[in-house]
Formats: structure tokens, sequence, C-alpha cells
């Protein structure tokens, strides 16, 4: 008999999310960065970390939310360096 081949483990990167929030409903949602890039992919066929032409629908109301209508007050700055992105 053969031998047996050992499965790699896949690690998962976390590539971490990005906040929605809609002013039809005040629902504050995230959504994970690599479901956003399915949805870029599958419209307009590239992917980055950009939201200007994603369109998000909000999961309560189905209303379309973008990132640039969070509040001030509810908004988190980070900063991110080339040297911190996975690509």
């Amino acid at each position: 008999m053969g031998k047996k081949k050992k499965k790699k483990k896949v690690q998962k990167v976390d590539y971490g999310s990005a906040e929605f929030y809609c002013r039809h409903c005040d629902y504050t949602f995230e959504i994970d960065w690599e479901t956003i890039w399915d949805i870029q992919e599958c419209t307009h066929g590239y992917v980055g970390y950009h939201l200007n032409d994603t369109f998000i629908s909000c999961p309560k109301c189905d209303e379309i939310c973008g990132d640039e209508e969070i509040p001030a007050e509810k908004r988190q700055v980070t900063d991110i360096s080339d040297d911190a992105l996975h690509f």
C-alpha cells in the first residue's frame, strides 16, 4: 500500500471588516472585506479597499448604505501603512 499524504493546514488570513451605517433605520453593521471583494468581483471585475462604487444594502431595511454616511461620532479612523497590507 502507498503512503498516506498529510493534509496541509491552510491558515485563513483575517482582513478585517468595514462598518456601515444605515440612516434610514439608524442601524450600524459590519461586513468583512472578503465578502465585499466577492461583491466587487461579481459586479465590476476588480477588487480593492475602496467602497465608492460598491453598493451594500442594509440587512434590516434593504436600503443602500455607504461608508460616507457614518456619523462622525461613530466613525473610527485607522491609519494603515503599506507594510500592513496583505497584498
